[in-house]
């Protein structure tokens, strides 16, 4: 039951994930990065507050998103494994 213990006490993190430097995502993420600021210095000040609140809004969004989408996934596993664990009693019946 190890892996109760450490939700319980705070030590498994679903949402803070590590990545490779050189991976697929990081460069995706470089990627981003650079062209959101290349579009921000263009943007007025006015535009910028405006920006900000959309992209506050958009991380907003992907959290509850991740947040349902990892839940369901979780209850997913769960199911299949209940269906595993049945299947095999009822075998053994």
């Amino acid at each position: 039951m190890l892996i109760l213990e450490d939700l319980y006490l705070g030590d498994v993190r679903p949402s803070e994930r590590s990545f490779k430097r050189n991976s697929q995502y990081a460069k995706a993420l470089d990627d981003l990065v650079k062209a959101g600021d290349a579009l921000t210095d263009t943007l007025t000040e006015k535009q910028k507050e405006m920006f900000e609140d959309y992209m506050t809004a958009q991380r907003e969004v992907s959290v509850l998103t991740d947040c349902e989408t990892y839940c369901l996934a979780f209850k997913t596993g769960a199911k299949i494994m209940l269906d595993v664990l049945i299947d095999t009693q009822m075998r053994e019946i």
